[in-house]
């Protein structure tokens, strides 16, 4: 594991932010966890919610998700096997596959924004709904510094 506060030195008097963060996501995985589908994890909620009614190339997917093709490759095989979504070719291009959401993929994308939902009138009532409104704009302010690359 990586010292952020770099090799010997003393933990800082204020928490480093990268380990706010890490604690703040860590809170928030917990209640996805606490509540999850059976052989889901945070993330495979993440990457099924990327995907539109109509379906989505795994290409595009994985460009979306942030990950590999392969690491797609993975997710996909893991949700089709539990029957959360189906891979068919890619009518315009044999070689290219498409992942739709199942029912129960569906369902598992609308429990885990119901999670967030709750997740975040929780965190609303912790802090009060004026702080919570400016941490959200904070967070949102902080993630445009990083230029995206969507699709």
């Amino acid at each position: 594991m990586i010292d952020v506060n770099g090799p010997g030195q003393q933990p800082a008097a204020e928490p480093h932010i990268a380990g706010l963060l890490a604690g703040a996501f860590n809170s928030f995985r917990a209640e996805i966890s606490a509540h999850s589908l059976p052989g889901l994890r945070p993330s495979h909620y993440r990457v099924m919610a990327l995907i539109p009614p109509e379906g989505l190339r795994l290409s595009l997917l994985a460009q979306r998700a942030a990950i590999t093709k392969a690491g797609i490759g993975q997710f996909m095989k893991h949700l089709e096997r539990d029957g959360y979504v189906r891979i068919t070719p890619d009518p315009s291009d044999s070689r290219a596959k498409i992942a739709t959401l199942t029912p129960a993929g569906e369902a598992a994308v609308e429990l885990s924004l119901r999670i967030i939902a709750e997740t975040e009138q929780k965190w609303a009532a912790a802090l009060g709904a004026k702080r919570y409104q400016e941490l959200r704009r904070a967070l949102n302010e902080v993630s445009l510094l990083t230029p995206r690359n969507d699709p």
